[in-house]
């Protein structure tokens, strides 16, 4: 029998309900799973000694470590889109698939975004706390832009990116532009413009952040990025919280370098009590929450079973879902379609 642990069950993304169901369909298969919760990579070592398959509701650090001290270890399975808690190269030495799950929740992030971006121009959260601290706001507060007169930039244009765009092009009919140095102007779609990343600063009234964490787009939101957009511009980031140097956001909303920040995702979780973005009328906050909902934690737990299941039993796996392309698993035979 085959022997799956998921190293992170307290995380949060998925419930240990969701988490026992799977348990049982797992069994199902005649793979066995079970919860863990890890906290570093010498406990994931100790504690995943038998281990085929490693299952990552979070982001557990899956470093050279954990990869080379578990030779039994063919598949470690993220349970969302990011992988930057994956050493891609050491899984590829090791021979480990390092599988993901692109465009689970895309639709949830694009929504998420939306309601980011119409809280803060509409000044819901900033009305909501003066109501219940007692506070009649009427009409006050920023004055509101129709979304028909602004311009939104989209810092890349992927799958949450590109519905996002359709909410409000098609919505709002809301000039949009798009930095994505991966599709050239000609590829892009009729009805988003394909800027460089200096105009997307220079034009753009909302920023979205759609992009993966790498060194390169690792705080390209900085200090400079900032002094260069709109003094009433907005930004939105449902990605990864180290696109942006969050200091450099508190300076800038500090000093009106910008005027609003909608924020999902941070580069420390959870924010610290004493981060200064939290007193703060201008931004709006949650909590790495972007990717739930009914549909997408559906695409996670079948794509959890689906996935491990076709590796380890049927030696089958869509490359799609494989984030270190060009690995040579240690699985003999093992089909990549």
């Amino acid at each position: 029998m085959w022997n799956a642990v998921v190293v992170d069950r307290d995380y949060g993304s998925v419930s240990l309900e969701k988490q026992q169901l799977l348990v049982e369909n797992y069994a199902k298969k005649g793979m066995n799973l079970r919860l863990e919760h890890f906290k570093t990579d010498d406990e994931i070592v100790a504690g995943c000694a038998d281990a085929d398959a490693l299952l990552c509701t979070g982001n557990p650090p899956i470093t050279a470590k954990v990869l080379k001290g578990l030779p039994r270890l063919k598949v470690v399975q993220r349970f969302g889109i990011g992988v930057n808690s994956v050493d891609l190269e050491a899984a590829s030495e090791a021979g480990v698939l390092a599988l993901f799950m692109p465009g689970f929740c895309i639709e949830e992030l694009a929504v998420h975004a939306t309601a980011l971006i119409l809280n803060l121009l509409r000044n819901v959260s900033y009305y909501d706390r003066g109501i219940r601290s007692g506070e009649w706001r009427k009409a006050k507060g920023p004055m509101p832009p129709n979304p028909e007169d602004l311009t939104l930039g989209l810092f890349g244009f992927g799958g949450s990116a590109r519905k996002l765009w359709k909410i409000f092009k098609d919505g709002f009919g809301t000039r949009v532009l798009a930095y994505d140095p991966y599709i050239s102007p000609d590829k892009a779609p009729e009805g988003v413009e394909m800027v460089s990343f200096e105009e997307l600063l220079a034009q753009s009234d909302i920023v979205s952040l759609h992009a993966p964490l790498t060194p390169e787009t690792r705080h390209m939101f900085n200090k400079e990025a900032f002094e260069k957009m709109k003094k009433n511009a907005m930004i939105v980031n449902i990605s990864r919280g180290e696109l942006i140097d969050q200091k450099a956001l508190e300076e800038a909303l500090e000093q009106g370098e910008i005027q609003f920040a909608g924020l999902d995702v941070y580069e420390k979780e959870p924010l610290p009590a004493d981060s200064p973005l939290i007193q703060r009328d201008d931004v709006v906050l949650t909590c790495h929450s972007a990717f739930y909902g009914v549909n997408s934690q559906k695409n996670q737990l079948s794509l959890a079973l689906e996935l491990v299941d076709g590796v380890l039993n049927h030696k089958k796996v869509n490359g799609r879902y494989i984030a270190n392309k060009g690995v040579v698993s240690k699985i003999e035979d093992l089909i990549i379609e």
